[in-house]
């Protein structure tokens, strides 16, 4: 479980806050009781971004919205011949 520290005491001891994020790896900043920010270390940073993607890469991009619907999608009143070849 990551430490938590309220939104001010990270405000006024910043400094604090990242030798606490050094040691620890993470530190939770809570705002009213509710969770508004998470500090982490660059090492857990980095090993989140090296881990292999859960998907092919390529499945993922045949799943996006074609750029010309996505246009169209935005605009109110496509214009005259938009979607003739």
């Amino acid at each position: 479980m990551a430490l938590r520290v309220s939104a001010s005491d990270a405000k006024n001891n910043f400094g604090g806050l990242l030798a606490q994020v050094a040691e620890l790896g993470r530190v939770d900043i809570v705002k009213h009781g509710r969770l508004v920010a998470v500090v982490l270390a660059p090492r857990l940073v980095e090993a989140a971004l090296s881990l292999p993607a859960a998907t092919d890469p390529d499945e993922a991009a045949r799943h996006l919205i074609p750029p010309e619907a996505a246009r169209a999608a935005r605009m109110v009143r496509a214009p005259a011949g938009f979607d003739e070849p």
